[in-house]
């Protein structure tokens, strides 16, 4: 297992992973302790593939109103998101950051930006990257050992700061929970989360269709979670902002009878809908306010027409299947909490931390998974 143990390389800090939380953590660990050696290294052939991809290109990197309450295990992440300023942080790479309602985005609207500002650090401070480059391993002696596809290590710390299974294609392939079972670390299958999903009733006929409504979510018949946002039909299920947010929900419980209903007319009251439809034909109402395919598909769907009206208010979908990993943002699931301090080191282990998507801790859509990315890499580096 342990090769060229004759020859290990020795350093002060290794971290595995050149993600957000990688790269953070590394910066900030040699900017607290300028004089130990930082080594990252990433399985993939780039840094900071996944970041390119967040905020369609554009780089939601924080909420300036986050609800705590939406995270998975609030109360865990409310004290590291309290010491955590993330204007003060990306000026300090030089990333001026804006509002778009509660949105923040760099300035440049380009993650690119972000990335070759974190890159650029990285080389200011002397931190080298290995690419291509796969922990196979580690054990604890007097230090940590650590093993890869290429090299052994001796190290003082080791921060763990891979991505779990989402987006495989962007370097989240799972097998570092290969490597923690190993250790006996509990971890929590799992499972995807932000992502489409699959329902039971038949949604092909309306297929690349949006439109805008409150989604709520039920649970063996008790409401769980309602929002307002777009909905994009898929010929298979649901898809869509509020879409990928309820998903995460059902990752999260071991709950089953999940229903989704839509409020196709949320501005309206059902007594408006229904005066409306006095004074009009029905095929005139239905023309007033709905995409024709989507008419097509109520019409199809409900043959009665007080059924369809009250529908109008409740479509109603039951949950069949997530999407897969692949179609997903983030994981849903990871170490659990409990095996770590709250400086984010193992209790199993010292020496070594665990941060960023690796551990039980996923939020909404809307710079949510970002924040605890950076903000738990700076903690765990402080």
């Amino acid at each position: 297992m342990y090769r060229n143990c004759d020859n290990i390389i020795a350093m002060k800090v290794l971290v595995v992973g050149a993600g957000a939380s990688g790269c953070v953590a590394a910066i900030n660990y040699k900017r607290n302790h300028p004089h130990d050696d930082v080594l990252i290294i990433e399985h993939l052939s780039s840094p900071l593939k996944k970041l390119l991809a967040t905020g369609n290109g554009r780089c939601n990197l924080a909420n300036s109103s986050i609800d705590i309450s939406r995270y998975s295990n609030p109360k865990f992440v409310e004290n590291i998101l309290k010491e955590y300023d993330y204007e003060k942080f990306f000026d300090s790479i030089s990333i001026k950051t804006k509002n778009i309602d509660d949105l923040v985005y760099p300035m440049s609207e380009s993650a690119v930006s972000v990335k070759n500002a974190l890159l650029n650090e990285i080389e200011k401070l002397g931190i080298k990257i290995n690419l291509e480059e796969k922990l196979i391993d580690y054990k604890l002696e007097d230090k940590i050992i650590v093993q890869t596809n290429k090299n052994a290590y001796i190290v003082n710390k080791l921060f763990i700061a891979t991505s779990l299974c989402s987006s495989s294609k962007l370097g989240s392939d799972g097998s570092i929970i290969s490597i923690l079972n190993k250790h006996n670390y509990l971890i929590k299958e799992p499972l995807p989360g932000l992502c489409p999903i699959r329902t039971k009733e038949n949604t092909k006929y309306v297929d690349g269709i949006r439109t805008k409504c409150e989604v709520k979510l039920s649970q063996n018949n008790e409401l769980i979670h309602r929002e307002k946002g777009e909905v994009l039909f898929k010929k298979d299920g649901l898809s869509g902002i509020v879409i990928f947010n309820i998903a995460s929900l059902i990752a999260r419980s071991d709950k089953n009878a999940n229903k989704i209903s839509l409020d196709l007319l949320p501005d309206f009251s059902i007594e408006e809908i229904e005066n409306y439809r006095k004074s009009h034909t029905f095929n005139g109402f239905l023309q007033a306010f709905f995409n024709p395919k989507l008419s097509q598909y109520l019409l199809a769907r409900f043959k009665d027409e007080n059924a369809l009206i009250k529908a109008i208010k409740n479509l109603e979908f039951t949950f069949k299947d997530f999407y897969g990993f692949d179609f997903s943002q983030v994981s849903v699931g990871g170490v659990s909490l409990g095996m770590v301090n709250p400086s984010l080191e193992s209790k199993k282990e010292k020496g070594v931390f665990l941060l960023g998507e690796i551990l039980d801790i996923d939020g909404p859509c809307g710079g949510y998974n970002l924040t605890w990315a950076f903000a738990s890499a700076i903690h765990a580096t402080n």
